[in-house]
């Protein structure tokens, strides 16, 4: 009987010290299992982030293209007495002026009124030129008379300028 007591306190012992073992051991796979799924998550997380930086980057240089600033503005007046010229009109740039409202979030506005003379064709071609910029450009006024034997367009632009 004591034999039999003592085997059978030894098995007891060894099915006691079983399952802390079991239980010591799926704490650690529960761990182990749940730090592989934030390396997992941290992993694909960091991907994402990638692909997202990379697209982000062309979306960004493109928003900086279209978005028109002050740096903008000197160029985009060259660039419309050049394409003016090169269409063979004399094209004058009358005024530049800022609006700006400093109590409204609204961006600043900056008018633009140039004048061109010459033939009907290239004035047509000018004005489709400037309606195509690469920016938000708004004609206010504009007014188109036969002089001579030439036309005369005056126009008055309107850019938003996010500055």
């Amino acid at each position: 009987m004591v034999t039999l007591s003592l085997i059978s306190l030894i098995f007891l012992s060894a099915l006691v010290f079983g399952i802390y073992d079991i239980k010591t051991k799926n704490k650690k796979t529960s761990l182990l299992l749940s730090e592989a799924d934030r390396t997992s998550e941290t992993g694909e997380l960091a991907q994402s982030i990638k692909t997202i930086k990379t697209n982000a980057g062309e979306d960004l240089t493109t928003f900086d293209e279209i978005v028109f600033t002050n740096e903008k503005l000197v160029p985009l007046i060259e660039n419309i007495e050049s394409t003016g010229r090169s269409l063979g009109l004399e094209t004058k740039i009358v005024s530049v002026g800022k609006i700006e409202d400093k109590k409204t979030l609204e961006p600043n506005i900056i008018r633009i009124v140039l004048e061109t003379q010459g033939a009907w064709a290239e004035t047509l071609a000018f004005l489709r030129a400037v309606e195509s910029l690469p920016h938000r450009v708004m004609i206010d006024d504009s007014s188109l008379s036969e002089v001579d034997v030439n036309w005369r367009l005056r126009i008055t632009l309107a850019i938003h300028s996010f500055d």
